[in-house]
This record gives C-alpha cells, sequence and structure tokens, in this order.
C-alpha cells in the first residue's frame, strides 16, 4: 500500500472513520479535528492508514480497506512452486480436454433434437436458446447514503453541475438530497433537483415557494452537522428516534439554518436548529 496515491473518496471514507471513532468516545475534539485535517490533506494510502490504526472501528462504520491493494504474503519455496505450476497446468489441460468432449455432445445433440423434445423454448442451429429471452442482471444504479464522504461528494457534484454552492433550500434524506436550485433572471425563479448519484431534474423553472432567501451550501460545517445528528438522536425526547432528513435554508430576514429532524415509527418527533458553523440555536424536543 505504501507509496499509492490517495483519491478524494479514499480521503472521504477515512474522515468518516474518524469522525466515527470521535462520536463512539475514541477521540477528543482536538484529536479529531487534527486527524481529519490530515486525512483531508494526505497524499498517499499510507498516510491515511497511520492516522486510523489505533481505533476500533465503531458498529456500521466504513471500512477503510483500500479495494485492489493487499500486502505481499511470504514467497513459496522454489521447488514448492515448480510443483504447484506443473499441477495447475495440468489441470487446465483436462479442463480444455473435457470442455471439448462437452461442446461436441452439446452439438450433436442440437443437431437430432426440436423444440418440442427439449420443451425449454426455441432451439437455433447452435443449439442454444433465443439469446432475446435470456435474462440478464439490471445495470446498477448510482446511490446515495447519508455519510460526510457522501455529502461532500454531492456539494462537490453540485458546485461541477451548476457553477454555485448557492441553493434557496437543500434536504438530505436518507438516499437522496433535494435541491431548490436558483435560475438566472430579473425575477426569483427556481428548479428543484434530486441527487441519488446522478442528477434528475424533477421541475422546470418556477416562481420560488418556501424560503426566498439563498444559502451557500460551502458555509455548511459538515463534520459538526453529522456530530450534531447524534446529539440531536439522543436529546430531543424521541424513543428510539432516527434521522428522517436534514434541511438546509434561510427564511425571510433570518439567519440560514440547518434544522435536522428525528421521528420514530410513532410518529413522534423533534427537530434541533443550529447554525451552518454547527453551533445549536435551539432544540425543539418531542413534547409528551
Amino acid at each position: 500500500m505504501r507509496g499509492f496515491r490517495a483519491k478524494d473518496e479514499d480521503r472521504d471514507r477515512f474522515v468518516e472513520l474518524i469522525e466515527a471513532a470521535y462520536v463512539d468516545g475514541q477521540l477528543n475534539s482536538a484529536d479529531r479535528d487534527l486527524r481529519v485535517g490530515r486525512a483531508l490533506s494526505a497524499e498517499t494510502l499510507d498516510e491515511l492508514q497511520t492516522l486510523t490504526r489505533d481505533l476500533q472501528p465503531p458498529p456500521g462504520a466504513v471500512t477503510t480497506t483500500v479495494p485492489g491493494v493487499r500486502a505481499p504474503g511470504p514467497r513459496m519455496p522454489l521447488l514448492a512452486r515448480l510443483v504447484g505450476g506443473f499441477v495447475a497446468f495440468s489441470f487446465v489441460g483436462v479442463a480444455l480436454v473435457i470442455g471439448l468432449i462437452v461442446v461436441t455432445m452439446f452439438v450433436a445433440l442440437g443437431d437430432g433434437s426440436t423444440s418440442s423434445e427439449s420443451g425449454s423454448g426455441p432451439v437455433f442451429e447452435s443449439g442454444l436458446a433465443d439469446p432475446e429471452v435470456v435474462s440478464e442482471d439490471p445495470p446498477a444504479t448510482p446511490t446515495f447514503e447519508m455519510t460526510p464522504g457522501q455529502v461532500r461528494a454531492f456539494m462537490r457534484a453540485y458546485e461541477e453541475q451548476f457553477g454555485t454552492l448557492e441553493v434557496y433550500e437543500a434536504g438530505f434524506y436518507p438516499h437522496r438530497v433535494g435541491v431548490q436550485v436558483p435560475v438566472r433572471g430579473s425575477r426569483p425563479r427556481m428548479e428543484r433537483w434530486s441527487w441519488t448519484g446522478e442528477w434528475t431534474q424533477d421541475t422546470d423553472a418556477s416562481a420560488v415557494t418556501g424560503p426566498t432567501e439563498r444559502v451557500d451550501l460551502g458555509t455548511v460545517d459538515v463534520r459538526r452537522m453529522f456530530a450534531n445528528i447524534e446529539t440531536a438522536r439522543k436529546t430531543l425526547n424521541v424513543e428510539r428516534g432516527r434521522l428522517t432528513h436534514v434541511l438546509v435554508n434561510r427564511w425571510f430576514d433570518d439567519q440560514p439554518s440547518v434544522n435536522i429532524y428525528i421521528g420514530n415509527q410513532f410518529n413522534e418527533s423533534g427537530y434541533l436548529k443550529t447554525a451552518p458553523a454547527g453551533d445549536v440555536v435551539r432544540a425543539f424536543p418531542y413534547e409528551t
């Protein structure tokens, strides 16, 4: 692993582990800030591993194993490698002979069989079923998960797509982000877009409804937002509460805010209002 250059997704993955360890009580605030700063500026995978080597991965934390990279194991003695190579070569030869026999049998059967005899659908000269009825696994679709790394990835994608980080409102949900995107012009206009790992335009340009002031997503401290999500879960008096969504917006003359909503299966809910930098403004716990 030493010497391999780190990518943004590698840095995000290690930052998530550091933040999870902080929430888990393994790190104090100063140590967390120091490690996050070094992780974001790390140039190699070895630097990232050094920052997290002494941490216990909390339950549900992302893995920091780097795909496709494996430490070299001890080398086998020369004689053992030669014997192993001979055995492997022999198995390949036997497999080729068996494969040739099987192909010959299929061709012979295909020449004398009909679809009614096989009962398995139309058969063509090659002896194979109609390729149009062969099912294939659907291609993988992009997904979004509410994690610090993917929130940062969304912000990078938003700026690349729209050339700004300003929104009228951004809603972060467990598996998607919904945004009200400002449209240039003399009057306030917006378009609604969704992000799930790729962009979908939900509406054409229309008059702004809801929050009428813009918010710069670049002012949101993602690290502190996730720390505040844990605080909201523990303090809002919502039994077995889980994050439902986070709204970033600004109403009229009010200051921009990050509103963290916690709910449960009994329709009990509360929310924590914070500043973009992470300072708690007010808590609205569930009242029995």
